[in-house]
C-alpha cells in the first residue's frame, strides 16, 4: 500500500472515529445505573430505559411524534411522488419554475419556515396543535420525496409506459402497474426519510407545538436546557436504533429491488 494511501485510510479512520464516537458514549452512559451522567459508569442499569417507558411525560410525547411522523410519512409520500411523475413525465409551460417551487423548503433555513408557520398558524389556530405540526412537517418532508422519487422515474425507461398504453390500459392502470412497481424502493425510501425528517423535528416544534402538542424531540429540548435527565441518553441511544434500522431496511430493499430489475 502506497504511503498516500496509508494517509487517506487514516484520516477517513480518524473521521469515522469522530462522527462515531459521541454516540458510542451516550450509548454507553444510557446503561448508567447512578441518577447522574456519568462516564464510563461505575454501574450498569436499564433503570433509565425503563424510566422512558413508564414515565407518562417521555411516553405520551413519543406516541405524539410517532403519530405526527407516521401521518406525514404518508402524506408526504403521496404528494411528492404524484409532484415527481408530473414534473418527469408532464409536458407543460412552467415545468421547471414548478419544480423549483415544490423543492424551495429545502433550501430555505428551517427557522425562516418554523417562523412563517407560527405567524401563519396563530391566524388560524393550529398553534399547539398535531394538525398544526402534521402540516409544517409535511411541507418540510414532500420536497425530499420529490428529489428521491423524482431521479428514480429519470432512470426508468419510459418506453414500458407507452407500451402498456399501446396494449389498452389507460393512464392510472399504466401508472399503477408499471410506473410505480419501477420506483417502488424509491418510494419507499423517500417514505422512510420523511418519516424521520418528521420524528427528528425539533425547530418547528419550537414554533408551532406547545403543552398539550409536546413532541419527543421538543421534550428533549427543553430538558436539556432546565434540568440534566439521564433518561435523554436512553433516548438518544433508541433514537440512534430506530435510525439504523430504517436505515438497514431502506438499502435491504434497494438491494432486492436491484436484484429484482436483473433478473
Amino acid at each position: 500500500m502506497s504511503a498516500g494511501r496509508m494517509v487517506l485510510w487514516a484520516l477517513a479512520s480518524l473521521l469515522m472515529v469522530f462522527l462515531i464516537a459521541p454516540i458510542v458514549v451516550i450509548m454507553i452512559t444510557s446503561f448508567n445505573g447512578t441518577p447522574y451522567m456519568e462516564f464510563p459508569p461505575k454501574s450498569l442499569s436499564l433503570r433509565w430505559y425503563a424510566n422512558f417507558f413508564t414515565s407518562a411525560q417521555w411516553y405520551n410525547t413519543a406516541l405524539l411524534s410517532l403519530r405526527v411522523a407516521l401521518a406525514t410519512m404518508m402524506a408526504a409520500t403521496v404528494l411528492g411522488t404524484t409532484a415527481a411523475i408530473g414534473i418527469v413525465r408532464g409536458e407543460f409551460p412552467g415545468r421547471r419554475a414548478l419544480e423549483a417551487f415544490f423543492i424551495s423548503p429545502m433550501v430555505v433555513p428551517i427557522v425562516v419556515i418554523a417562523l412563517g408557520f407560527y405567524f401563519m398558524f396563530s391566524a388560524y389556530g393550529l398553534i399547539n396543535t398535531a394538525l398544526g405540526l402534521f402540516l409544517g412537517h409535511t411541507v418540510i418532508a414532500t420536497p425530499l420525496v420529490i428529489v428521491v422519487v423524482r431521479a428514480a422515474l429519470q432512470t426508468t425507461n419510459p418506453a414500458m409506459e407507452f407500451a402498456a398504453r399501446s396494449l389498452g390500459a389507460n393512464f392510472w392502470r399504466s401508472l399503477w402497474y408499471v410506473t410505480l412497481p419501477s420506483v417502488k424502493a424509491a418510494i419507499v425510501s423517500a417514505a422512510a426519510f420523511a418519516f424521520l425528517i418528521s420524528f427528528d423535528d425539533v425547530v418547528i416544534a419550537i414554533f408551532v407545538a406547545g403543552p398539550n402538542s409536546t413532541t419527543l424531540p421538543k421534550r428533549m429540548w427543553e430538558t436539556i436546557r432546565f434540568e440534566i435527565d439521564p433518561t435523554l441518553t436512553a433516548i438518544s441511544s433508541l433514537l440512534t436504533v430506530l435510525a439504523v434500522i430504517v436505515l438497514v431496511g431502506v438499502e435491504l430493499l434497494r438491494r432486492t429491488s436491484a436484484v429484482d430489475r436483473l433478473e
